[in-house]
């Protein structure tokens, strides 16, 4: 009976484990035409209740573990990305409360601040904002003819602790 008591208390803490991490989307738009989405649910870290409102201090998702649903774009993103120098994309700090926040997002060795909005749901903040890729001095993303648009959009989902 201990030993089953056992078992269920480490799935239960593994199953635990796996819902603390987050996830991210990130749209992108392609000219002349076509769009694609970056993802990961490996996002690392948490947003706090604090004043009313929302704070964090490190969000992270690292560069290997973002995917397009092809292997030869997501070298492409991989290699623009610099990942093997820069491992990880993170949010430094922020701060929201009533639908609305601030924060600072470092990509490379390029640190940016932005707006977003956000809402509760469940046990976590789903938070989402555009970026413009010239801020982070991405250019002639193309292949093939066809190429990447500025501005992209940024959805990811964080649990809050």
């Amino acid at each position: 009976m201990l030993k089953r008591l056992s078992f269920i208390s480490v799935l239960f803490l593994f199953s635990l484990s796996l819902l603390a991490k987050g996830s991210i989307k990130i749209a992108v738009n392609l000219s002349p035409a076509g769009s694609f989405e970056i993802k990961s649910t490996k996002v690392k870290g948490s947003v706090k209740r604090q004043g009313g409102g929302f704070v964090t201090s490190g969000l992270s998702v690292k560069v290997k573990h973002l995917e397009t649903g092809l292997e030869l774009r997501d070298d492409h993103l991989h290699k623009k990305l610099e990942g093997k120098k820069y491992k990880k994309i993170e949010i430094l700090k922020g701060q929201a409360k009533g639908g609305k926040g601030v924060a600072i997002i470092q990509v490379k060795d390029i640190k940016k601040k932005f707006a977003f909005s956000y809402k509760e749901k469940g046990g976590n903040l789903i938070i989402k904002f555009p970026l413009d890729l010239k801020d982070f001095k991405f250019s002639g993303i193309k292949y093939a003819g066809i190429g990447v648009k500025d501005k992209i959009v940024v959805q990811a989902e964080v649990p809050i602790k």
